[in-house]
């Protein structure tokens, strides 16, 4: 289809000069009017660029460039070894160690395109298999990933939760536990006490009866009362005594 919008001669407008093109070469990527056309077809370096009526060319088509990018000169060999159209600049400079350079016309003329092109089709669509084949695996793997991910965390959920369960019960019994072994030695404890303080009790008295019955009786009476007063003193001491004994045995077993 061609240009709706018309293109200009190229090297009319680098004089400032606005003409139509007529031809378009894709090797100068430009349009020519027929007079530069003319001038364009009559010189050696421009003779075999490729051209096509304005009419029939289609801008959208990038031209393919028969100049070497590096040093503008004319692609006219080929190196074998890089597989890779050359300049005679290249040659001397690049290629200078390489064998078997060939005309570059030769290798086209020899080349069949429409293999070529349907070789390199193949092999494009192989690697776009690849890599299409590729990316769903990478994308399972993505998604299998997630799925374990939160397979995982719904686990350690789960652990916790039973972990903070039993910890729960665990506490109670353990509370429980402590709570009788208080309960039973605030008991014993508090029996102990009640017991002492009778004790004290009992001493009170004895100090009371020495210091008020002895001094105003017999010395017989004061012989027997303080007999007596002996004997309960004694009662007194192994009991305190026994006390002191308990405690020892405590002292030991907790260390």
């Amino acid at each position: 289809m061609a240009s709706s919008k018309p293109i200009p001669c190229g090297p009319c407008q680098e004089g400032k000069v606005k003409t139509k093109a007529d031809i378009w070469c894709y090797n100068c990527d430009e349009g020519l009017c027929s007079t530069c056309s003319g001038h364009h077809k009559r010189s050696n370096g421009t003779r075999d660029h490729k051209t096509i009526d304005i009419k029939s060319y289609k801008p959208s088509i990038q031209a393919i460039k028969t100049e070497c990018n590096k040093h503008g000169q004319q692609l006219n060999l080929y190196c074998p070894s890089h597989l890779m159209p050359c300049c005679d600049e290249c040659i001397s400079t690049s290629h200078s160690k390489c064998t078997e350079i060939k005309s570059l016309a030769g290798v086209v003329e020899k080349t069949k395109i429409d293999q070529s092109k349907q070789s390199l089709e193949k092999q494009i669509n192989s690697i776009n298999h690849f890599l299409e084949k590729l990316v769903t695996n990478k994308s399972k793997n993505i998604t299998r990933g997630e799925r374990e991910y939160e397979s995982i965390q719904d686990f350690v959920v789960k652990i916790r939760k039973e972990m903070n369960s039993h910890l729960t019960r665990l506490e109670k019994k353990l509370c429980n536990e402590a709570e009788t072994i208080l309960n039973e030695e605030k008991s014993k404890a508090t029996d102990l006490i009640t017991e002492i303080e009778e004790k004290q009790k009992n001493l009170k008295k004895m100090q009371d009866h020495l210091h008020t019955v002895i001094p105003h009786t017999s010395k017989l009476q004061s012989f027997l009362g303080l007999h007596q007063i002996e004997q309960q003193v004694h009662q007194c001491q192994r009991y305190v005594d026994d006390l002191k004994m308990m405690r020892g045995q405590k002292n030991l077993t907790s260390k």
